[in-house]
């Protein structure tokens, strides 16, 4: 229908074979990656994205960014936030340093990395650090949910992906030696 309307116009419609082949003369272009952020939560998936990342950190010489962001939501009763006067407890974020120290000896010493906690809302503020430390790249985790359960619960993969400032590789699934035990988050 649209190839109707466009040829109707006088506009040629281009031939995947067409696009090839520019794509194939253009001359290459250097892929740009100098940052990388790496939010986890502790899951399989996201340490999953933490491996993908430091072999694409390695093959680009790409700096990484391990972010953990502490959800008072999630990890602080309603109860114990009205207690605490809006003081968030200190052992949550000294849990996530912890957390993130221990994937640090996963990484090379020849790949630049540094670990960041932040607290408040993740979606927003995975898209925030991205922005201001001018990420190149976003390498996450995805449970892979699909549509209509990521509707009832709300998505932070799905959000980051529409509205990162950069390009969002979401990695899906466990790698092949995940032991629940060992790397379970501190904050769950």
């Amino acid at each position: 229908m649209q190839e109707k309307e466009q040829q109707a116009r006088g506009a040629e419609v281009p031939q995947p074979a067409d696009v090839i082949r520019a794509i194939r003369e253009r001359a290459p272009q250097p892929v740009r990656c100098q940052r990388i952020l790496v939010p986890t939560d502790g899951s399989g998936q996201a340490f999953k994205a933490v491996l993908d990342a430091i072999h694409l950190a390695a093959a680009t010489g790409a700096e990484l960014t391990l972010l953990m962001v502490v959800d008072y939501n999630k990890n602080v009763a309603a109860f114990e936030q009205v207690s605490l006067g809006g003081y968030v407890p200190a052992e949550l974020k000294v849990a996530a340093y912890r957390f993130l120290a221990d994937l640090m000896h996963l990484i090379p010493s020849e790949i630049r990395a540094q670990p960041r906690v932040e607290a408040g809302d993740p979606r927003e503020l995975i898209v925030s650090v991205a922005e201001e430390e001018e990420s190149d790249l976003i390498v996450m985790g995805s449970r892979g949910f699909g549509t209509f359960r990521s509707l009832l619960v709300g998505s932070v993969s799905r959000f980051v992906l529409e509205q990162a400032p950069c390009p969002v590789l979401l990695v899906k699934g466990l790698p092949d030696d995940w032991d629940e035990e060992q790397y379970t988050a501190p904050l769950a």
